[in-house]
């Protein structure tokens, strides 16, 4: 496997404890994501800024479990956008961020199938 961009199992076995919890763990965190990406696709689709805020800050819970440094930064960074939409301007950074954001968690899935077939 090459090296991951998004997960960090060293993170998680540091967190859990040892690799059999994080691998199991790694089970909720893919099932986590394959659920909350079409509804992420479709919330940024609807401008659902309220319910794009809420999987955020869910995904902020176990984000430092698993993620690098850099996406937690940006779940974080795109949580706080969609909060503070006021302008249109706003609005823009914060779709942005979310497409963005949305991109680096299918990424992040597919590193995650990748570790548990391995």
């Amino acid at each position: 496997m090459s090296q991951a961009v998004f997960l960090s199992m060293a993170k998680a076995i540091d967190y859990l404890g040892d690799a059999s919890n994080a691998q199991q763990l790694l089970g909720t965190l893919e099932s986590t994501l394959e659920s909350e990406v079409p509804s992420i696709a479709a919330a940024i689709e609807s401008q659902d800024f309220s319910h794009l805020q809420k999987i955020w800050h869910q995904l902020k819970g176990f984000a430092p479990v698993f993620c690098h440094d850099q996406l937690v930064a940006e779940i974080v960074q795109t949580e706080t956008l969609c909060k503070r939409i006021q302008l249109q301007d706003e609005q823009s950074a914060a779709l942005n961020a979310c497409a963005q954001l949305l991109t680096h968690l299918q990424e992040l899935l597919t590193e995650v199938k990748a570790q548990r077939a391995s």
